[in-house]
């Protein structure tokens, strides 16, 4: 606050001149004059020890009259300044790098470039009143060139950055800018100004039930009172409607905005290519980030619009938050949900609701629902993919198939109602009668092989052996069967 007072004298009249221990005497401006009885002059102090104590001195403090006639002044008057703010030593990869952080990608700048863009810099007084106000004030820097707005920085409010205006300032184009710069402005207030526009309802509301109820009991009381109870009767009512009219004006909302100033910015903008990368996609990005900011701003979600803080790209090549990506259980492809609506790119296991991607993902040959690999079942005789509901057990050789090969009514497999007769001799026959002796004399045999199977029977005189031999020798399934 004592910068600023100092710095408005400086402006406006002349230095502040110290002329005992914390007593300024100060230049009052004509703005001023009326207020101190025309006087050119007055005596200031910061502290309020030095105002009580000294003579003939003002206080400035937070609310006081002074503070606030200088305050109204400066924002009244205003000034236009100019000021260039450089591109700084960081190189693009550096700043893009601490701004993006994209979840599942590599990041890389392709090229850059840096050029000086002017901005206009508006800065407004916001005023809310109702029972109470607020006082604030707000910035809005837009880019001239692309009609945009941009993120202040404290930066741009240093004088340091002053430079002469001659040659360095065109107008154009500013009535379009602060008409921008106030679509903005509006925007960014309007949830505050709508909560304490709600809350002084809720205050109005109130009180005018409590004024209401109040007078209500008071006029029922006169008018059941004997002697004069209409006349008070009506008094009261007059009173009561004077009041709620006061509290109707006590919690009225009323805005206010007002410019106070403008100043042009050079600011030098660096745009960049980037690129992300992974092994399923790369996609090349334009960004740009300001000197004044040193930061790129957010990227947003290409499917629900969205700041997406951890962008992640998906294999389709969109850009997409956390929220809207569905990856694989069993990889590392992700894919956002256009790329699952329009192509199915990531279905659910009908089994188990694990999430697969194309590489992962088995279809039933019969439904034509997927399945992940730990819940699809590829048969053995014709080869068919099928889910869990589609398999069935063969009676026989007791291994599981599609439905499509297990015949009714004995349940039996293709594979088993195919047996024909086979020498002793034969190389998975003879391998079966040396490793087990009870065999080796056994002289008929039948056989009937699949993908994955290969099914043997030894005929006896009443009880028959079944074997299953899987492609290795090892015996699965060794039982007496009546017949076959």
């Amino acid at each position: 606050m004592e910068r600023f007072v100092r710095a408005y004298f400086e402006r406006h009249a002349s230095p502040l001149r110290e002329e005992e221990p914390g007593v300024f005497a100060a230049s009052l401006p004509e703005s001023l004059r009326p207020a101190f009885d025309g006087a050119d002059s007055i005596r200031i102090a910061f502290d309020p020890e030095k105002a009580a104590t000294a003579a003939r001195v003002d206080l400035v403090a937070e609310g006081s009259y002074l503070l606030d006639r200088v305050v109204e002044d400066a924002t009244r008057t205003g000034w236009h300044t100019v000021a260039r703010i450089e591109a700084s030593v960081s190189s693009p990869a550096d700043v893009i790098a601490s701004s993006v952080r994209p979840k599942n990608a590599a990041l890389s700048v392709v090229s850059a470039s840096t050029d000086s863009v002017p901005h206009l810099l508006f800065n407004f007084r916001v005023r809310m009143m109702t029972d109470e106000r607020i006082d604030r004030f707000e910035s809005v820097l837009v880019d001239t060139r692309a009609g945009t707005e941009r993120r202040c920085a404290a930066c741009l409010f240093e004088e340091r950055l002053g430079l002469p205006e001659e040659g360095v300032v065109d107008w154009t184009g500013i009535a379009d800018a602060y008409r921008l710069a106030c679509g903005a402005l509006e925007a960014r207030v309007q949830a505050d100004a709508k909560a304490f526009r709600d809350q002084a309802d809720a205050l109005r509301r109130s009180e005018m039930e409590r004024i209401t109820s109040y007078f209500e009991r008071s006029v029922n009381e006169a008018l059941d009172s004997k002697g004069a109870g209409g006349a008070e009767a009506r008094a009261l009512e007059l009173e009561r409607e004077r009041r709620l009219a006061e509290a109707e004006e006590k919690y009225r909302f009323t805005g206010e905005v007002e410019l106070c100033n403008v100043r042009t910015v050079l600011l030098d903008v660096t745009r960049a290519d980037v690129a992300l990368a992974h092994r399923g996609a790369h996609r090349v990005i334009s960004m740009e980030y300001d000197s004044a900011n040193l930061q790129v701003p957010p990227m947003f979600c290409e499917v629900c619009g969205a700041v997406a803080a951890e962008p992640v790209l998906c294999f389709g090549g969109h850009i997409a938050g956390p929220e809207c990506v569905k990856a694989c259980a069993l990889c590392d492809r992700v894919h956002c949900r256009t790329c699952i609506t329009t192509e199915g790119a990531i279905a659910a296991c009908t089994t188990c609701r694990r999430a697969v991607c194309p590489d992962h993902a088995e279809v039933c040959a019969l439904s034509r629902r997927a399945y992940c690999p730990d819940h699809i079942h590829t048969c053995a005789i014709c080869g068919r993919t099928v889910g869990p509901e589609y398999v069935a057990r063969c009676g026989s050789c007791e291994q599981s198939y599609c439905v499509v090969c297990v015949a009714p009514p004995a349940e039996r497999c293709l594979t088993c109602r195919s047996l024909g007769g086979v020498p002793p001799d034969d190389p998975v026959v003879a391998n079966v009668r040396k490793r087990d002796p009870s065999l080796a004399k056994v002289a008929k045999w039948r056989r009937a092989s699949n993908q994955r199977f290969t099914v043997l029977v030894a005929k006896g005189l009443v009880w028959n052996v079944l074997l299953v031999v899987d492609p290795a020798g090892t015996v699965l399934v060794q039982k007496k069967v009546l017949g076959t």
